[in-house]
């Protein structure tokens, strides 16, 4: 096998020229070159180039086909992040989430060790919510957690005794006496 070096010092300049023309530069540029060797240097410098623009390119392309839980995944972690709390209840005791670095994959991923947690999936990613500490969630993950206490907290008012009738405006225990 011939080394690519050895071939191009096999071609002549105007030989060359025409291939540094090829490879993208201006033809009234390549015409400057008088001598084999900067223009050797230059064909290289263009080819390592086009390497490098193929990789960006398989990089992206590769990004693109990430699963809905990668890509889910990504967002998540460019996010802002916001201090929450979800309050213990009863006897559970409080959650223990670590992060380790998954030698696998290559980043850092939540282990369950102990506790009371909650789970939030969206899109296919997990993100696990430690229940007794303040924990430092994405944005998007603190929203879902509000708004799934505050239906919670709403559940049920309907049917209390304490309500307000919104036919008399006064309060159902009223009417029971």
């Amino acid at each position: 096998m011939t080394n690519k070096k050895e071939d191009l010092m096999k071609l002549t300049v105007k030989d060359l020229r025409e291939v540094v023309i090829k490879l993208g530069m201006p033809e009234e540029d390549a015409e400057n070159f008088e001598t084999k060797k900067p223009l050797i240097a230059t064909i290289n410098t263009l080819r390592a180039q086009k390497v490098v623009e193929t990789l960006g390119e398989l990089k992206k392309e590769k990004e693109e086909h990430l699963s809905k839980a990668e890509r889910m995944r990504a967002i998540l972690m460019k996010q802002r992040k916001i201090r929450i709390l979800i309050p213990l209840q009863g006897k559970e005791k409080p959650g223990v989430i670590n992060w380790v670095y998954n030698k696998v994959t290559k980043r850092k991923e939540q282990v369950y060790v102990s506790g009371a947690y909650t789970p939030v999936q969206i899109n296919g990613f997990k993100w696990l919510v430690p229940h007794g500490k303040y924990d430092e969630v994405p944005e998007q993950i603190a929203d879902i957690i509000s708004e799934s206490q505050n239906i919670t907290a709403e559940a049920g008012k309907e049917y209390l005794i304490d309500r307000i009738d919104p036919d008399t405006g006064k309060p159902v225990r009223d009417k029971l006496e």
